[in-house]
């Protein structure tokens, strides 16, 4: 008996509220005019230069152009093939990959490293807290392994010009059946428990596709406070899209269809296998603050926007650069590919008929006497190693085609420098070595560097934008604890005993209705010193850290180096250059060179405790200060009172639920750790 498949009800905007129904026609209005609106970028269609990066992009052979006709042979009886007229096929119409080549070499300069920064805080109340920022941060990058998305940024700025990328909270959780038992007999009858796994709950960062990117059309570069809105669109497969959003009412209107990605000029157009699809538009707006999904022209989501730091300011998941910049009032900026796209057609036009005059003076063409052809036209195509029937009663006659002169080497090398000089890509930075000792090797480096500068400090704008929007997250994301409803007196009074009463890890209502909170749990290279501040230190440790200290505000810089791809050779002559400089005030007093030689430890980029001697380091400790009225910044060690300063070693018999310990715990054994397991073990990622 065939299943019946129920038929999913269908939308109508009557459903929404007059307030939600205002908000839908707007978004739709606005998505068509910031379509509309990059159609004419300062009289240049940018799509159309960035589906010719695409197609030039792929290493190909250039097109031989020609009419394409039947020819048929009519003695054999074969059958009609397409044949192009004037073609040939010995002459060269090999196209270097020149974008292919200078956008890689970017990317392998630019980008080998996850960012790292400069945290410097806005007060003195915040001075504690910001390495723990700052581990926080650097976390955030290692635990969604984003580096590859920032390679694809880059790939992007380098190629089109401009580059966006969004950072946002992600959850992906399902249903599962995990085996419990197995049955080796009768595998049919193994016992399996239903359970809901996490893949990931975290900050996630995603770099996206230019093409499908429409930002306000008043912004301008180098001005985030310039943005007002923007919007982007995904094709999703139906069941990963309702992964995400199946829990929102709306989302049962929405009929699953198969997308066909629209043509971009010449750009090739990506097509898919896949028959239930969904085309998901996703809008923000800050000055309105809303946040919109619209899933195949359904409201999904209407809602505020979701981020803002801890002013509560409001803040765009969007995170954008360009390459080098076009105009000062356009935000879309010239890539690598445009930049060398009519060089590069002419070395290509040279170089191929440059091989093929030197083919011709190798693999020379005849001409012999013989039997004149009524056929014949009288017209001679040159072909190499090739005999051709003339009148002339004459032994055989060579045709001398004299090799590439200078001329053409010359024109070769020419061209091949105005690419470098357009693109700043230069043969020192793809890898020629143009110096004998390190310090004219780092000296050539550097300064085949300073045409990449612009592209590097745009890239450390967005970084920066991004920055502050993973604080804001952080702040948000971490202070929401997970939640456990304890029903056992005993139990009950052992935690309260256990956490000295401190009413941020627990709540009780009128109904006496128990819930313990228990934080998120963070690896981080951090110990509390003897005046609150927490410092960084070589050894791991586990903190679960209350809301309160996630609150943090100051400036944030990335640096410059952390993204770079290092140099031994040149780090190494750095470091001999530092410690020349450092090694004959060594031998003086602390007190009188302290200073200088940490000033010259932060010029090379190093951190002075990992260089300089202990007793030199008395001089870089933090000022004294007081955190929150002396309130211990990490949550207090089990069963340690309430007045003492907590401390961050480590026992082994202490479980890490409440204070910090060097590795992760093999089982729970405290008493917050036993309430999660007995809590939560139906529900616990596999």
């Amino acid at each position: 008996m065939p299943v019946e498949i129920k038929a999913k009800p269908t939308f109508s905007e009557n459903l929404l509220s007059k307030a939600n129904l205002e908000s839908f026609m707007f978004v739709k209005s606005r998505i068509e005019d910031l379509k509309e609106a990059r159609k004419d970028v300062m009289g240049t269609d940018i799509e159309k230069i960035w589906a010719d990066a695409d197609k030039d992009y792929i290493p190909q052979r250039l097109k031989t152009k020609g009419k394409r006709v039947i020819a048929t042979d009519e003695d054999k009886g074969w059958r009609g093939t397409l044949v192009t007229l004037g073609s040939s096929d010995w002459q060269s119409d090999v196209m270097f990959p020149n974008p292919y080549v200078k956008i890689q070499t970017a990317m392998a300069i630019l980008i080998d490293q996850n960012p790292t920064g400069v945290f410097t805080a806005a007060s003195k109340k915040y001075q504690a807290t910001t390495e723990l920022m700052k581990q926080l941060y650097a976390r955030s990058w290692e635990y969604a392994r984003s580096k590859q998305q920032l390679k694809l940024f880059v790939f992007n700025l380098a190629k089109y010009g401009w580059a966006v990328g969004r950072t946002y909270p992600l959850k992906l959780s399902r249903k599962v059946k995990q085996i419990v038992e197995f049955n080796p007999e009768n595998p049919e009858a193994s016992q399996y428990e239903e359970k809901e796994a996490t893949e990931f709950n975290d900050i996630f960062r995603e770099n996206l596709n230019p093409f499908y990117v429409w930002m306000d059309d008043m912004a301008r570069p180098n001005n985030q406070f310039s943005i007002r809105d923007w919007c982007w669109k995904k094709v999703d497969a139906f069941d990963a899209a309702a992964e995400e959003f199946g829990n929102y009412p709306n989302w049962k209107y929405v009929q699953p269809r198969q997308i066909t990605e629209e043509k971009k000029q010449s750009a090739p157009v990506k097509r898919y296998k896949e028959k239930e699809q969904v085309e998901m538009y996703f809008y923000e707006n800050r000055i309105k603050d809303l946040f919109m999904v619209i899933a195949n022209g359904i409201p999904i989501v209407i809602s505020p926007l979701p981020i803002s730091d801890a002013s509560g300011n409001k803040k765009l998941s969007l995170w954008q650069a360009y390459w080098n910049v076009r105009h000062a009032e356009v935000p879309y900026g010239i890539g690598i590919y445009e930049a060398i796209r009519y060089d590069d057609k002419l070395l290509n036009r040279i170089r191929n008929m440059t091989i093929d005059q030197l083919t011709l003076s190798i693999y020379k063409m005849f001409f012999y006497q013989g039997t004149q052809l009524l056929t014949d036209t009288g017209e001679i195509q040159i072909k190499p190693g090739v005999g051709k029937q003339v009148l002339n009663p004459k032994d055989i006659n060579w045709l001398e085609v004299p090799g590439p002169g200078q001329d053409a080497w010359a024109g070769i090398e020419m061209f091949k420098n105005d690419i470098q000089e357009a693109s700043g890509i230069t043969d020192t930075l793809v890898g020629e070595i143009t110096g004998k000792t390190a310090f004219e090797i780092a000296q050539a480096k550097e300064s085949a560097l300073k045409r990449l500068k612009t592209p590097l400090e745009n890239i450390l704008d967005a970084l920066t934008q991004e920055g502050y929007i993973t604080l804001a997250l952080i702040q948000l994301l971490y202070s929401i604890p997970e939640t456990y409803k304890v029903t056992d007196s005993a139990l009950i009074e052992d935690y309260l005993k256990e956490i000295q009463g401190d009413p941020d890890l627990y709540e009780r209502d009128e109904g006496d209705n128990f819930t313990a909170k228990v934080f998120r749990e963070f690896p981080v290279n951090l110990e509390e010193d003897e005046r609150g501040n927490l410092i960084e230190t070589q050894e791991t440790r586990f903190f679960r850290i209350k809301p309160k200290f996630l609150q943090w505000e100051g400036i944030v810089a990335i640096k410059p180096q952390s993204i770079l791809t290092p140099s031994k050779q040149v780090d190494k002559a750095l470091e001999l250059e530092m410690y020349n400089m450092l090694i004959p005030l060594l031998g003086n007093p602390p007190e009188l060179y302290s200073k200088v030689a940490k000033n010259i430890v932060k010029l090379y980029d190093k951190d002075p405790r990992d260089v300089l001697p202990d007793l030199w380091l008395q001089e870089f400790s933090p000022a004294s200060m007081e955190i929150n009225q002396g309130e211990p910044l990490i949550v207090p060690a089990e069963g340690q009172p309430k007045t003492q300063a907590p401390t961050l070693t480590s026992s082994p018999t202490s479980a890490p639920t409440l204070t910090s310990s060097p590795t992760a715990p093999a089982e729970p054994q405290g008493l917050v750790q036993r309430i999660v397991s007995r809590l939560s073990a139906p529900f616990r990622q596999v």
